[in-house]
């Protein structure tokens, strides 16, 4: 079975993620915010994994990892950020995220990141055995 990529990000940012995932045959999925990409995850499809802009028009990256801690929909969780400093890994991976993917996004990297997301089941062992952490 092929995963099922969520992600939510503003356009500007997605094209070449888009084209990335496209020239490697991956199905993906869009959100431009928060609250669309909640409404996905809440629906009939199951997604594997979701890359999420830190910043959003809607809310923050905190505020889906949230809710995908409460709803347990077992989605892995990659922030991507034209930020990548030592503090916001930490509190990305402290939070309950997979892991950070900073700009530039080299290919190599975000297929070594999606790889290991979708090896690891992080999500459906921290969504089972912890409560969401305050971040």
């Amino acid at each position: 079975m092929n995963p099922r990529i969520l992600l939510v990000m503003p356009q500007a940012h997605r094209d070449r993620m888009m084209r990335f995932l496209s020239d490697h045959g991956i199905e993906f999925f869009q959100a431009e915010g928060i609250r669309e990409a909640q409404a996905k995850l809440a629906g009939p499809l199951k997604y594997n994994l979701a890359f999420v802009d830190a910043e959003l028009p809607d809310g923050s990256w905190r505020d889906l990892l949230q809710f995908v801690v409460a709803s347990r929909t077992n989605c892995e969780m990659v922030v991507c950020s034209r930020v990548g400093d030592e503090r916001l890994w930490a509190e990305v991976i402290q939070c309950g995220a997979f892991d950070l993917l900073p700009e530039p996004m080299e290919r190599q990297e975000i297929l070594r990141i999606m790889h290991s997301a979708l090896d690891s089941h992080y999500m459906e062992f921290f969504g089972h055995h912890s409560e969401a952490r305050a971040c």
